[in-house]
Order: C-alpha cells, then sequence, then structure tokens
C-alpha cells in the first residue's frame, strides 16, 4: 500500500535468464545437465547435480497461490543469511519478482534500490536465491500461480508470527519497509 507521501519508482520486467538472474541467485528450469552417474536409470534418466538449496534448522517444504489483481506496489524487501530460499513455479503461469543484489558482505543493512530488478518468470520455472538476496513474495501476472516455496521452519515461523505487516528483524527474517526507510514503493511494469 502505499501513502501520498511516498512515490512510486517503476522497474521494467525483464525476462528471466540464466544471466539476469545470476546477480539474485540460479534460474532453474526443464533444461537438466548431466552430472550424476547413477546406474539404475541409465538410458532414460538424465540426473543432474545438487543446486545448492541451503537452510539452518529444519527444512519446510510448503505450497502457496498467488492471485493477480490488485496493485503490484512493491513495499516490503527481505533478506535471508541462512537460506537459499527456493520458490518453483507449478503449472504454467508466469510470475514476477522484485530483486535486490546481496550486500550484507559489505556491512549494508538495507537493499540497494539502484540495483534492484523485476523479472519475469515463465511457467514451470524455479528461483533459489543467493543467501542475502532482497526480494518480495512472487506476484502474478495474469492468472494465479502456484509455488512450491523451499524454505526453513524459521523463518516460516517468524513471517507467521508477525501477527501484523511490520518490519522484522527475527530469526533468519531481515524485512524492511520501503516506505518507512526510503519513502518509496517498487512497481514491476509489464
Amino acid at each position: 500500500m502505499t501513502t501520498s507521501s511516498e512515490s512510486v519508482v517503476d522497474l521494467e520486467v525483464v525476462d528471466a535468464t540464466p544471466v539476469t538472474v545470476a546477480p539474485f541467485g540460479v534460474l532453474i528450469t526443464e533444461e537438466v545437465n548431466p552430472d550424476l552417474d547413477i546406474p539404475y536409470y541409465r538410458g532414460r534418466v538424465v540426473e543432474g547435480g545438487d543446486i545448492g538449496f541451503c537452510y539452518r534448522g529444519r527444512a519446510s517444504l510448503r505450497t502457496a497461490k498467488v492471485l493477480p489483481g490488485g496493485t503490484a506496489h512493491v513495499v516490503w524487501l527481505e533478506r535471508h543469511l541462512a537460506l537459499t530460499q527456493l520458490f518453483v513455479g507449478l503449472g504454467s503461469s508466469p510470475f514476477v519478482m522484485v530483486l535486490a543484489p546481496p550486500n550484507h558482505a559489505t556491512g549494508d543493512n538495507l537493499p540497494d534500490l539502484a540495483a534492484a530488478s523485476a523479472l519475469m518468470f515463465p511457467g514451470g520455472s524455479a528461483l533459489m536465491l543467493h543467501f542475502g538476496t532482497w526480494h518480495d513474495f512472487p506476484i502474478a501476472v495474469n492468472t494465479p500461480v502456484a509455488l512450491l516455496i523451499g524454505n526453513s521452519e524459521e523463518v516460516v515461523d517468524a513471517l507467521h508470527s508477525a501477527g501484523s505487516p511490520r518490519e522484522l528483524d527475527e530469526g533468519d527474517v531481515f524485512k524492511v519497509s520501503l516506505p518507512d526507510r526510503f519513502g518509496v514503493a517498487l512497481c514491476p511494469r509489464w
């Protein structure tokens, strides 16, 4: 939600490709590069390697359905330093994500909005975030999108127990309000 005292920064939505996704994470598609030789399935299975999903504590795999409509203004960005969060689009509906690159290694505690991007992920693809990538929840484009989300219980518990939308610095969730911190909302334009 935006207020009259904040401005909206438009972000052009660009297609998610391995190159456009690289600053933020790993694009996962139906393309599988052979990496493992498991003898039981030769000739009928191409075995890819470990994609690097990491978490602290206990894993939490859950689903969500994102509905289109309403405002696409992004007013929250969060990061996780002990989780390479995974968003898997189920079905054929595309989704958009607003992302800003990790900057915790340089001691920064706020996202670099000048480096923010809005990426369009095709249906059936996935994004695994790098540690510390700033992000909001995926946005449905024109049709509902079902997601499988790879998380940690620590992150889910912190978000669930927040009580109301507010900034968080609990567990492995550091979530900031863009209107409060920067006076802006980010709006992907497709």
